[in-house]
């Protein structure tokens, strides 16, 4: 039964969080809805890019969660369109691939008998010598695996993505990440994992679900939904520029149109009233945003609240078969990539042509204002040809074609203050009773998609129970767990 509403609500961002709740709201009241995305497709960090006829995700997304609630959102959305997968993963170190989940002779061939015995004694060791005083990644990951197995299958990875050292990278965010995982249960899981599917921790899960042409098709479907009521409107290139407040609620927002930048007068601001504001934008940028500005302690904290940059090279390979891996996690410390996607492993119809080419997606991390950020699109494509080569996986010359995409806050950073800042942000957002934020960046909360649709769930739920919001009460969830 539908809720009786004449409220209109504003959604920033046309995401998995964002597309959720106004699809939500949508099906259970008679709420207007207007959702402003700055991109010019839907989907945000899900969306699904095509070019030369082949299709990459900004790294793959694979669906997989531990909630009934979201496996039927996605299999209503899907209709059929959500074909299942055994993953198969893979680490790349010291010139070896490790399968992950981990398999006892495959990581006895890598390491050798010599180096397993250290990883055993060094988890051994902390078993009986704890770090008591958990602060950082590394303490955390020290104390669930050994110190060798951690500078083995943690410490470079980690510090590629968040180009910091593990030691000043906050322990929550491994909490979050790696939730009851152990080097015993790792070791149980590879040898006796067949027997024990019901309870199997995600980060091990080897099943997924993913749609024929890409996880962007997916959301594209939801905003197809959305679209088909007629109180809901989709308004794409719309940059958030000012959002109006009278210290109690947000008023308005106001935006400029991103496909008209450039084209004759300075571009006018554009402003949406409504009743209610869903938000999935960083919070940085919605405190930076705000009119009037908050105090300055508030505007100093959102300002220490970090991201890390994605760049993600997308190539075409002359070759059918490049390898069986869906990811290939890359631990080699002599190159810069971190992760390796094989499109066509997650389906045929990613790649122009499945007979003669493989789709790969190469994924580098970065601050937007390192140097790095700013190469030009034939660098990056060159330093990804010598990359694959240098780590034996494909030739340079068997690279036709590649393109670059940015995201420019793809990773909210757990850093040593991070909570700090985060909760003097959030304390500050909470006088707005007409606010709600959601989904990854909108809650400075590195989650996965299911989970960032659970945030919005939960803000459709409350809205339409009325019930008080509480911007804090991330910081007393359970951790969530997720995939490596």
């Amino acid at each position: 039964m539908k809720v009786s509403s004449k409220q209109k609500a504003l959604v920033i961002g046309a995401g998995p969080a964002g597309l959720t709740a106004a699809l939500e709201l949508l099906k259970r009241s008679d709420t207007e809805i207007t959702i402003l995305e700055r991109d010019a497709v839907v989907g945000g960090l899900a969306k699904t890019v095509e070019y030369k006829k082949c299709r990459f995700d900004i790294g793959p997304h694979h669906f997989i969660t531990e909630s009934d609630r979201i496996t039927a959102w996605w299999q209503d959305i899907a209709e059929g369109d959500f074909f299942e997968h055994k993953r198969y993963t893979r680490i790349f170190y010291n010139h070896h691939f490790f399968n992950y989940p981990l398999e006892p002779v495959n990581v006895i061939r890598g390491l050798n008998i010599l180096e397993c015995a250290r990883s055993v004694f060094s988890y051994m060791w902390v078993r009986f010598f704890p770090i008591k005083e958990v602060t950082s990644f590394e303490d955390w990951v020290t104390n669930q695996f050994g110190r060798r197995l951690f500078s083995i299958f943690f410490k470079t990875y980690t510090e590629k993505v968040w180009g910091i050292p593990c030691n000043e990278i906050s322990a929550d965010w491994a909490a979050q990440r790696i939730k009851g995982f152990s080097l015993s249960k790792a070791i149980f899981y590879a040898f006796f994992g067949r027997f024990f599917t019901k309870n199997k921790p995600r980060t091990i899960n080897d099943v997924f679900h993913y749609p024929a042409r890409g996880a962007g098709t997916f959301w594209e479907k939801v905003a197809g939904r959305v679209k088909a009521y007629p109180q809901a409107e989709i308004l794409m290139q719309q940059s958030v520029a000012k959002i109006e407040h009278d210290h109690h609620r947000i008023v308005s927002v106001s935006t400029r149109n991103m496909a008209a930048n450039g084209v004759g007068a300075a571009v006018p601001l554009e402003r949406h009233a409504a009743d209610v504001f869903l938000s999935t934008m960083p919070l940085q940028q919605l405190i930076l945003s705000l009119d009037p500005l908050p105090p300055a302690v508030v505007v100093r904290a959102a300002q220490a609240l970090r991201y890390r940059g994605l760049i993600t090279i997308n190539l075409i390979i002359d070759r059918h078969h490049v390898s069986a891996d869906h990811w290939i996690y890359v631990h080699e410390k002599t190159v810069r990539m971190g992760r390796i996607g094989n499109m066509n492993n997650f389906s045929l119809k990613m790649v122009d042509d499945a007979a003669k080419h493989t789709a790969l997606s190469l994924e580098y991390f970065t601050y937007v204002d390192e140097p790095f950020w700013f190469k030009p699109e034939h660098e990056l494509i060159e330093l990804a040809k010598y990359e694959l080569e240098k780590i034996g996986l494909v030739r340079a010359s068997s690279v036709i074609d590649g393109m670059v995409l940015r995201t420019p806050e793809a990773y909210p950073v757990y850093d040593a203050n991070y909570k700090e800042h985060l909760c003097c942000v959030l304390d500050y957002l909470g006088i707005f009773k007409n606010l709600h934020l959601m989904g990854r960046n909108g809650m400075h909360r590195y989650n996965n998609m299911d989970v960032a649709m659970l945030s919005a769930l939960d803000v459709v739920d409350r809205m339409l129970a009325t019930q008080p919001h509480d911007f804090c009460h991330q910081k007393k969830e359970k951790p969530v767990s997720a995939t490596l």
